[in-house]
């Protein structure tokens, strides 16, 4: 596809189903056997997890190579991101503790994703800590194909950021998550960097507290805390505002 549209602009959406489970080898493993008929099992064996993220890597690799051997590099920007945390089978490393996948959870461990942007005009090796949220792709993409943003939408372009130019940070993102749909299991919150508030009204410092077994006590709470709550409170508000579609 990317030759034969090589000429005129072009978006390829590429969903891998790595690494997704069942947890299998790769035809790089060392037990790799061509006549498998896959895992007996839905989620596999969570030790081959490292060879499934390693084949991904190889595979988009070929990608960009191949973008590179079609003169295409300096008009293409990549970006690779993922839909939700590590699964539970998956137990990572990560400045010096463990952390178990949460997959299908709203802490950090199922909703924190990897973003990484490749292209002209894109600073290499920076690594920026602003927030980023899905809705902003939409945007992103508009700009970077010079196209007007679609008026009233959540999103902002990240791509000023990526490029080291002036850009307003998020304050917040908003989450509303019901892993089945429906709306009396939803889990909806607001967050910044730091703090994460429910709309039940639990309040996390998630540095402090990754998987949010402690939150804050209501009358312990910082004159910054106590604003950065109303701040996320509004968040909340303002999007349980919108009549359902």
């Amino acid at each position: 596809f990317i030759t034969a549209s090589k000429d005129e602009p072009f978006l390829v959406y590429y969903p891998m189903i790595l690494t997704h489970c069942p947890f299998v080898p790769t035809p790089d493993s060392a037990d790799w056997d061509p006549t498998s008929k896959g895992s007996p099992t839905y989620k596999g064996d969570a030790k081959y997890f490292g060879d499934m993220v390693a084949y991904m890597d190889k595979l988009i690799g070929r990608i960009a190579q191949h973008v590179a051997d079609e003169d295409l590099a300096e008009d293409t920007i990549l970006l690779f991101t993922g839909d939700n945390g590590t699964d539970t089978p998956v137990v990572s490393q990560w400045q010096g503790r463990q952390v178990f996948g949460a997959k299908g959870e709203t802490t950090d461990a199922g909703t924190r994703v990897p973003l990484i942007v490749q292209g002209p005009g894109v600073q290499p090796g920076k690594v920026y800590d602003e927030l980023v949220d899905f809705s902003d792709f939409l945007p992103t993409l508009c700009q970077i194909a010079n196209k007007e943003i679609p008026p009233g939408i959540d999103g902002q372009s990240f791509l000023p950021l990526t490029a080291g130019e002036e850009y307003s940070p998020r304050e917040a993102v908003y989450s509303w998550f019901s892993r089945s749909g429906d709306p009396e299991k939803a889990k909806v919150f607001a967050r910044n960097q730091e703090y994460k508030l429910y709309a039940d009204g639990a309040f996390f410092h998630i540095p402090e507290d990754p998987l949010e077994e402690s939150p804050l006590e209501v009358d312990s709470l910082t004159d910054e805390q106590q604003s950065i709550k109303k701040l996320l409170a509004r968040v909340i508000e303002k999007h349980q505002r919108i009549p359902a579609q």
